[in-house]
């Protein structure tokens, strides 16, 4: 069972706090949802912690109304729930609606994070909403370790991120389709400056200068809307659908996604199912899950301080050129990635997070027992 507060649609800016589902029981590709709604008599509370959220010295305030506001709804929803997993972010505030429900029903609050390390997801909002947690499930050792430094105590479970087992992409329709002939490279993510969508239009006019057989194809949502880029050589598409990338998938020649940071890097992993080659930054998470760049392309100068990489446009074009040119590399590194992606196929996942349900509920029993 699924608690949200949107399922059907995507809520902008503050409609989170106002957008209510307008059906009581939901089923979203076959799994049941229970939207979580606010009655409009809270619509004046809600606006007043629409404005105390995003002044820190307000957030504590905003989070008791939020509580306030959601605590009937939350208890309903949450019936009959042996276990509350919230995953994601804390300034949506639902985290703290499904915490209070926890409590309520006495069952344990099982959180996992949707954290970037020094970029986001540990601000001290999302801290706030950690802290309640009786078990944190997070993708790897490095985030594990870094939520240790800050001191939280409960367990703490690496699990990692699921990714499915697809490899029914069809390269020719792709490139028939938008008339891609020689070799090309896939941007799967946000077009903002933090997925580095900027840098690798940079590095691709570099790599258009020596290399006019390349192309570029860009697939993703756009932070803010923006002029289409005009870059020679660039196939610039919008959020795309699933058929769609994996067709892309496999018709590329390398993936690229020089992202500042990382939480796990799903489409390295999906990359890695079609046996391609991804290149990143050196950033600590893709140098654990991609055995220090053996499995992926890894390039910069790592700021262990602040978890990144710095990495120049010119660098990045010319490590993509020399991949590019070199088949063999291609290939080797692409079955290392293949290799790497087999443990985070689902039915592998899926059973490190029934081991951590199972593990919260038992100590939590034994926890209320010693009480």
């Amino acid at each position: 069972m699924v608690v949200a507060r949107a399922a059907t649609r995507v809520p902008h800016g503050r409609e989170y706090l106002f957008f209510n589902e307008p059906a009581s029981d939901l089923t979203v590709k076959g799994v049941p949802v229970r939207p979580l709604t606010f009655s409009r008599f809270w619509l004046p509370v809600l606006w007043f912690l629409s404005k105390c959220v995003v002044k820190p010295h307000l957030e504590g305030l905003a989070v008791s109304l939020y509580q306030l506001v959601s605590r009937k709804s939350a208890r309903n929803a949450f019936a009959g729930a042996d276990v509350i997993h919230h995953v994601g972010e804390a300034s949506p505030l639902t985290g703290f609606a499904a915490a209070t429900a926890a409590k309520f029903w006495r069952i344990p609050f099982v959180v996992q994070p949707t954290c970037h390390p020094y970029h986001v997801g540990d601000a001290p909002l999302d801290l706030r909403l950690l802290a309640k947690a009786d078990r944190l499930l997070v993708h790897t050792n490095y985030e594990a370790d870094y939520f240790r430094r800050k001191l939280f105590r409960c367990p703490i479970d690496v699990v990692g991120n699921g990714i499915e087992d697809r490899v029914d992409g069809n390269a020719e329709r792709f490139r028939n389709r938008f008339g891609v002939i020689g070799p090309f490279i896939l941007f799967i993510g946000r077009k903002d400056r933090q997925k580095g969508y900027l840098l690798l239009l940079e590095a691709f006019k570099v790599i258009r200068r020596q290399r006019r057989d390349i192309s570029l194809v860009c697939m993703g949502p756009t932070g803010s809307p923006h002029k289409q880029p005009d870059v020679e050589g660039l196939i610039d598409l919008g959020f795309t659908s699933e058929e769609l990338k994996h067709d892309a998938l496999a018709a590329c020649t390398c993936v690229c996604v020089p992202s500042d940071g990382e939480s796990f890097g799903l489409v390295y992993m999906e990359a890695g199912r079609y046996g391609k080659p991804a290149v990143g930054r050196k950033v600590a998470v893709l140098q654990e899950l991609l055995n220090d760049g053996a499995a992926a392309l890894l390039l910069g100068v790592p700021d262990q301080e602040h978890n990144r990489a710095i990495l120049s446009p010119e660098a990045l074009a010319a490590a993509l050129l020399k991949l590019l040119s070199d088949p063999k590399e291609c290939d080797r590194i692409g079955e290392n990635c293949r290799a790497v992606s087999e443990q985070f196929l689902w039915p592998h996942v899926v059973k490190r997070f029934e081991a951590s349900y199972y593990q919260a509920v038992d100590d939590y029993k034994k926890l209320r027992a010693r009480k």
